[in-house]
C-alpha cells in the first residue's frame, strides 16, 4: 500500500482522531479493540460509601481506497459499549451503544497541501428500542500543510449533533518528528500524544484525550438522554507482539468526568469546545467523582511504503 506523505499524514491523524488507536510513526491501524475500565468509582453527591464500575469496549475497521495520486478515500465503521452502573439510583439503563460510519476524501493540492473532509453518522443510545432519536450526524474537516519531512500542521473543525445540542470543536492539529525517536501528534484540543519509540518492538509515551459523547435513552419513553465526559491524562506503552499486531496497555486518570442524565428536553443552545452556552439543565442522577483508569488494547497495523 503506497501513499504520499500528505496522504499519510492525514489519514492517519484522522483515524487518531475517531479512534484514537494509533501511536506508531510510518503505520497505518486497519482494526483495532480495546477495553477501558475504572472501578469503585466515588459519588460527590449524594455523601455515599456506595461506587460503581465503569467500562468502555471500543473497536474500529478503517481502510483508505486510493484512487490516484492526489486523492483517497477514507472508509470506516467503528462501534462501542459503555457501561455504567448508575448507583444509589437502580432505574436507568447501564449499558449504553454506539455504531458508526466514516466516509470521506483526502485531496492533495500539491506535495505540501491537502483538504480533508469525513462525514461521520451514527447510532447512540441503549439499543434497547432503537429509533430516529439515536441518530447523530457529525463532519470533521482539515486543511494540512506539510512544511517538511519532520513538521505537519493543520487548522480545522470538528461538528456533531449530539443529545444536548450542537457540539464544535475548532482544531489545530501537528504532526512533529522532533527527531528519530521521538514524536509528537495532536488534534488539539481533542487529544495530544508524545511517543517515544525504544526500539523496532516497542514505544511508550504520554498523552492525554477529551471524551465527548451522548446517548439516548430508547426504553424509557425516549424521554432521557446522558452524556459522557471526562479529559483523560494517561501513560501507555504498544508493544509489538508478532507481524502487523500489537498489544497496548494505558493507565490514567479521568479528570473532571461527568455521567449526567436530563430530560430530553433540556438542552443547551450549543457548545464550542469544553464552553457551553445556554447550560441552565438540571441533573437527574447522582454526581460521579474523578479516577483512575486502565486500558488494554489490540490493533493491527501496516508499515506504509512511501513513493
Amino acid at each position: 500500500m503506497k501513499l504520499k506523505n500528505n496522504l499519510l499524514y492525514s489519514l492517519t491523524v484522522l483515524f487518531v482522531l475517531v479512534t484514537v488507536q494509533s501511536f506508531a510513526q510510518k503505520k497505518y491501524t486497519i482494526a483495532s479493540l480495546s477495553y477501558m475500565g475504572s472501578s469503585n468509582a466515588k459519588y460527590l453527591e449524594p455523601d455515599t460509601d456506595v461506587t460503581s464500575d465503569c467500562g468502555y469496549l471500543s473497536a474500529n475497521i478503517s481502510l483508505p481506497i486510493v484512487l490516484n495520486k492526489k486523492t483517497a478515500i477514507v472508509t470506516g465503521i467503528r462501534g462501542n459499549n459503555w457501561t455504567l452502573d448508575y448507583k444509589p439510583e437502580e432505574n436507568w439503563p447501564t449499558s449504553y451503544y454506539s455504531l458508526g460510519l466514516t466516509l470521506g476524501v483526502n485531496h492533495k493540492f500539491s506535495d505540501k497541501n491537502s483538504l480533508l473532509f469525513v462525514i461521520l453518522p451514527k447510532m447512540n443510545s441503549d439499543f434497547q428500542n432503537l429509533n430516529s432519536d439515536a441518530f447523530q450526524f457529525g463532519f470533521l474537516t482539515t486543511y494540512s500543510i506539510h512544511k517538511n519531512e519532520n513538521f505537519l500542521w493543520k487548522l480545522g473543525m470538528y461538528y456533531n449533533s449530539e443529545s444536548y445540542g450542537a457540539f464544535v470543536v475548532p482544531i489545530f492539529g501537528l504532526d512533529w518528528d522532533l527527531n528519530d525517536k521521538l514524536n509528537f501528534k495532536g488534534n488539539l484540543p481533542i487529544y495530544g500524544n508524545l511517543n517515544y519509540q525504544l526500539n523496532e518492538r516497542l514505544s511508550s509515551g504520554l498523552g492525554y484525550v477529551a471524551l465527548v459523547s451522548s446517548y439516548n435513552f430508547s426504553h424509557l419513553n425516549n424521554d432521557y438522554y446522558t452524556s459522557r465526559f471526562a479529559i483523560e491524562p494517561y501513560l501507555y506503552a504498544d508493544v509489538k507482539l508478532f507481524k502487523n499486531t500489537y498489544f497496548n496497555v494505558k493507565a490514567g486518570y479521568a479528570i473532571s468526568r461527568k455521567y449526567p442524565i436530563y430530560d430530553k428536553d433540556d438542552k443547551i443552545d450549543w457548545q464550542l469546545s469544553f464552553i457551553k452556552f445556554g447550560d441552565d439543565r438540571e441533573q437527574l442522577n447522582s454526581v460521579i467523582d474523578s479516577g483512575v483508569f486502565f486500558e488494554f488494547g489490540l490493533a493491527y497495523k501496516i508499515d506504509i511504503v512511501e513513493d
